[in-house]
C-alpha cells in the first residue's frame, strides 16, 4: 500500500473510525501537535522517544499505527502533550 492511499477514501474513513474509538480510551499520538510525520514514521518535535523494541528505544512510531489510533505509552504520560482534536 502506498502512503498516499492512506489519505483517500475508503481507507481514510476506516482509519478515522479507528481513531474515534481509540480516542474514547486514551490520548492519541495523532492528536498531539508535537507529533510530526517524517516519511513513514511519526516523531516528536520535543525529541521524546516513542517505542521500545527489545532493549532498543526507537524515536519514531509507524505512521500507519498512528493513523489507526495507536498511541505510545510515552504519549499517555507526556507533560508536553499538546492535544488538538481534528475530527
Amino acid at each position: 500500500m502506498k502512503q498516499d492511499d492512506l489519505f483517500l477514501n475508503p481507507m481514510a474513513a476506516e482509519l478515522t473510525k479507528y481513531r474515534i474509538r481509540a480516542r474514547k480510551k486514551r490520548r492519541l499520538t495523532y492528536d498531539c501537535m508535537k507529533a510530526i510525520v517524517q516519511g513513514d514514521i511519526v516523531v516528536c518535535k520535543k525529541k521524546h522517544r516513542f517505542m521500545k523494541v527489545g532493549r532498543q528505544i526507537k524515536e519514531g512510531f509507524p505512521l500507519l499505527a498512528v493513523l489507526r489510533g495507536r498511541s505510545s505509552s510515552v504519549c499517555q504520560r507526556c507533560k508536553d502533550y499538546d492535544e488538538e482534536t481534528t475530527e
